[in-house]
């Protein structure tokens, strides 16, 4: 009888030993699963965040507006600046989408803005290094005073243009077009010679002895301006700076679609060459 009750005991107190080992199993697995999603919260409330920006850069960007911003006309006599933010959707592939005006001074300076803004490429927005969804808002600041002054001292350049715009914004590649783009000069020249006669070598690439070929991708746009200016193959030395430069004195005949102006990635090559002597030589560029 004494050895059926230790049986019995030592199977009651086995079994107490495997529910107390599944429980502590259990209770391990729990403060880990906590201590992990602890963990990953305080890694996303670390994240990195990197906002959307355009794909030619602020810069670049920046003075496409300034060339390219149409001022509304009643608040330019009077001398009235301000701003407008937009808000809108960029998604991972950098595409942007449902335009909303957050704050504005003018109906018709919201519209100049919507119009600019929706010419850009974005890079998406980025958490810890990977593309993301994003909602951002963007500026667009008019101002009078500046405004004046730059055109006092610049020349409006316009192509003559007798089509009308595709509305759609969307970007065709050289084969989908039934006309390509064309850089338009008023007095008969063409690229060669415009960037022959305008192209200042830069001191820094005379300095080291710098040249080469810059590549630039960009967007003719539907007025025949150029927007999102991109460098596909640096130099260096200051010449990609000048490349850009030059292609943002150029005005183009937008390139045609189904008898429509319609927007159109092109590329152009700009070289900058210091020729068989060097500049200490006396070189000419």
């Amino acid at each position: 009888m004494l050895n059926a009750e230790l049986g019995i005991f030592v199977i009651f107190a086995s079994s107490n030993r495997r529910i107390n080992t599944v429980k502590t199993y259990q209770a391990m697995k729990a403060r880990l699963i906590i201590a992990l999603a602890i963990l990953f919260s305080g890694l996303q409330l670390k994240a990195q965040v990197t906002l959307p920006e355009p794909l030619a850069g602020k810069t670049v960007t920046k003075e496409y507006f300034t060339q390219n911003l149409v001022y509304p006309a009643s608040y330019l006599r009077q001398g009235i600046s301000g701003k407008v933010v937009l808000g809108f959707h960029v998604d991972k592939d950098g595409n942007a989408s449902d335009y909303k005006v957050k704050s504005t001074f003018s109906k018709a300076a919201s519209q100049e803005a919507i119009r600019l803004v929706k010419t850009i490429i974005w890079k998406p927005a980025l958490i810890n290094g990977l593309p993301t969804e994003y909602d951002f808002d963007y500026e667009v600041e008019f101002n009078a005073r500046s405004y004046k002054r730059h055109w006092r001292r610049n020349e409006r350049l316009k192509a003559p243009l007798n089509l009308e715009a595709d509305s759609s914004n969307k970007i065709y590649e050289y084969k989908q077009l039934n006309e390509v783009a064309k850089a338009y000069f008023a007095d008969g020249g063409n690229m060669g010679k415009y960037i022959a006669s305008n192209l200042v070598f830069p001191d820094a690439a005379k300095e080291r002895e710098i040249q080469g070929t810059v590549r630039l991708s960009f967007v003719v746009e539907t007025d025949g301006s150029v927007s999102n200016i991109v460098i596909v193959n640096s130099v260096g030395g200051g010449c990609d700076n000048e490349a850009i430069r030059l292609m943002q004195g150029t005005i183009w005949i937008p390139a045609e679609k189904n008898g429509k102006y319609v927007r159109s990635h092109n590329m152009q090559d700009i070289t900058f060459n210091i020729g068989h002597r060097n500049f200490q030589d006396g070189n000419s560029y």
